[in-house]
């Protein structure tokens, strides 16, 4: 009995000691992090996910119809994330398919803006690109992030050499448009696909050819002055901190000076999806993106969602000998 009360006493002492240790680990890391926000939530997100699994699909209804079997539910996820954007442009209303998409444009430039260049990439940017991936395991159905780094000395002047080439003569291979995709859970009834998000595992070399023509493009749009002085996402040196300190100062300033504050918030529900590529390839090549590197080769990078092949596999899927050796593809016609 005296065993029993010590080893209860010693788990409570080892637990608070545990707690005590992880919370200041967590605290070390937040501090020398350059992005305090986005390691915050990192932090937050890793240990939601230790309490819930949200990958695990044991079931799922098909017209009304509960199903097991993992090969059938990656099958009916994998038709459903291939067909939601079509199904959402159908449902859009009010569109006038005359209205040209340039036509705001025009109201805010004179002119189209002069053509983007496209430098040859360098052993320098390579190996910056290399240096700046996570070091993962995870690889898609390729080899890791590590190994890449590893052998990075053995491979760099081919890679040179290919993504060379893809700037001059503006293919984009179409292996590296394969993607392992992995259903996510969001919210609402887990039986049902709505409510399941796809997360795709990129090749790590296309992550590196997709940074060089991200650069490049960048570069394009910084330079004539094309973003808005608002956009806070996907922009280096500047986050949602940013955003909210100018929210939460004109509000601060607003009641200051006994003013009323009123505010509405939209919620894009699956914006991605909505997205017309031939509306946003229409305007990117008002914006300059041109030359062999030009809209096609933007428009072959973007048709992954349209031309790829999908792998869909579920936990229960990878767990499993049997569908380990089995691989589900998908031709999105």
């Amino acid at each position: 009995m005296e065993h029993k009360l010590y080893y209860k006493h010693y788990c409570k002492i080892l637990s608070k000691v545990i707690k005590k240790a992880k919370k200041l680990y967590y605290k070390e890391v937040i501090s020398k992090s350059k992005n305090k926000m986005k390691i915050t939530w990192n932090i937050i997100s890793k240990e939601i996910s230790k309490l819930t699994n949200k990958n695990s699909i044991k079931s799922l209804r098909i017209n009304d119809h509960v199903v097991y079997n993992q090969i059938t539910i990656a099958n009916e996820l994998n038709n459903y994330f291939l067909n939601i954007a079509g199904s959402i442009s159908n449902k859009r209303i009010n569109e006038k398919e005359e209205a040209s998409p340039l036509q705001n444009l025009f109201k805010y430039f004179n002119q189209p803006f002069k053509d983007i260049s496209w430098p040859y990439t360098s052993a320098k940017e390579i190996n910056k690109i290399i240096h700046s991936l996570k070091d993962t395991n995870s690889s898609g159905y390729e080899i890791s992030t590590k190994i890449i780094k590893i052998s990075k000395p053995f491979i760099i002047s081919p890679l040179i050499n290919i993504c060379n080439k893809m700037l001059a003569q503006g293919i984009y291979h179409e292996r590296l448009k394969f993607s392992l995709i992995k259903p996510i859970y969001k919210r609402g009834d887990k039986s049902s696909p709505f409510n399941y998000r796809p997360i795709s595992l990129l090749p790590v070399f296309s992550k590196i050819f997709e940074k060089v023509i991200h650069k490049r493009l960048f570069d394009h749009l910084n330079s004539n002055v094309t973003l808005n002085e608002h956009q806070y996402g996907f922009r280096s040196e500047v986050s949602t901190e940013n955003a909210s300190y100018i929210l939460l100062n004109e509000i601060l300033t607003a009641l200051n000076n006994k003013q009323m504050v009123g505010g509405i918030f939209c919620d894009l529900h699956q914006a991605f999806d909505c997205s017309n590529h031939a509306v946003l390839l229409q305007k990117m090549k008002f914006y300059g993106v041109s030359g062999k590197c030009s809209i096609d080769h933007i428009d072959q990078v973007m048709s992954k969602l349209n031309t790829a092949c999908f792998v869909i596999q579920t936990i229960q899927a990878i767990m499993s000998p049997e569908t380990l050796r089995m691989v589900y593809f998908a031709y999105i016609h």
